[in-house]
This record gives structure tokens, sequence and C-alpha cells, in this order.
């Protein structure tokens, strides 16, 4: 399968290595990609990615509009229209392989690493909210109980979330235990040290 802006298909065989005889990047399975002097310019990669997820939604039959903006230095794709649920799938799932397929797609056409995060309807920005409100939540629980709780499976994203809303609160600390796709955080709550007494302060 092609798509209609000429990408073509994540699944097609990856270009042959660079002429040189440069040996293929391990991290990469579509070949050498460029060094820094050859980076391609943030507006080019952002072009490129609303170029390629525009033409996902034509194929898709899915009416949007795709707004491409830099923000520190990274290229975000954000995707809006009617009905958008489909885009965003279950705990953002799709979502996730929409942002891979774009940004494989990109690094494919320019040949170079990229900096590139889809987001559909600010879907992004209400899930972070809500994972640090349930972080800092479950941070106090843990921190008054004095004892760990697990919470379920996330991707590496949300855990990070998870991770650095915990961090802030005093008393509590977190980290991630398991393998993907079953890897969770543990929020511990630090045990408050026994109180003893000081002598000087005795009888």
């Amino acid at each position: 399968m092609t798509d209609p802006q000429g990408f073509g298909s994540p699944s097609e065989p990856p270009p042959p290595p660079a002429s040189g005889g440069a040996e293929a990047d391990l991290d990469n399975p579509y070949g050498p990609m460029g060094g820094e002097e050859s980076a391609p310019s943030l507006e080019t990669v952002a072009e490129t990615g609303r170029s390629f997820v525009s033409g996902l939604l034509e194929a898709m039959s899915i009416e949007g509009d795709v707004e491409a903006v830099i923000e520190e230095g990274n290229v975000v794709l954000n995707v809006s229209g009617g009905d958008m649920g489909a885009m965003i799938g279950r705990r953002g799932q799709t979502l996730e392989a929409l942002q891979e397929i774009t940004r494989t797609a990109v690094q494919r056409r320019l040949r170079n690493r990229v900096r590139l995060s889809v987001d559909v309807e600010a879907y992004r920005a209400r899930r972070r909210a809500s994972l640090e409100d349930y972080a800092r939540s479950m941070a106090e629980r843990a921190k008054e109980r004095g004892t760990e709780i697990e919470l379920e499976p996330m991707n590496a994203y949300e855990r990070k979330i998870i991770h650095d809303a915990v961090a802030v609160v005093d008393g509590a600390t977190s980290f991630s235990e398991g393998e993907e796709p079953g890897r969770k955080v543990i929020v511990r709550g630090d045990v408050p040290a026994p109180q003893v007494p000081d002598p000087s302060e005795e009888g």
C-alpha cells in the first residue's frame, strides 16, 4: 500500500544502504541516517509530517485538519476535526501507533532522526493533567499509609508523567517494575522514622 502523499508503506522493504560501504545503523531499520550536519530544519520536519498525516486522514476518509507547530525544538502535529475518537483509541493506544507510524515515515523520507509528536484534539494535554492528579493522589495515599501502591500498566510516556508528579510530593517516591507491555509504576510512601526520646529533655 502506498499513501496518497507518496511516502510508501512502513511495511515496504527498507532502502539500500548508502554507497561507500557504510554499514547499516542497527538502531534504524531503514539504513544509515544523516549526521547532525545534514539534519533537516524543523520547518522541513513539520511540513513533511503534516503532509503525511493529512494524506493518512484522506486515505482513511476521515475529515480533519493538521496543524504543525514547533515547541522547544520539537515538532508537534495537532489533529482536529469531527469525531476523532477512532484516532485516539482506548487510553491513547491508536494515537501512540499513529505517532510511531508518522515518525517512521518522516525519518524514512528525510533519512534523519527527528523529534516529532502527534496529538489529537489535545488528548495528550488532557491525559497528562489527569495522570498528574492521579499520581499526586496516590502519592498522598501511600504516604499516609506508609506503604506501596501498585498502579496499572502504562506506557513509557505515561510512566514518566507519574514519576515526575510523585517526585514533587514530599514523603513519597516511585519506581517502575515488570516487563513491557505490563510494566507498571509502584508508588511508595516513606515510613516515618521512630521517634527516639531526647535524653536532654528527659527528667
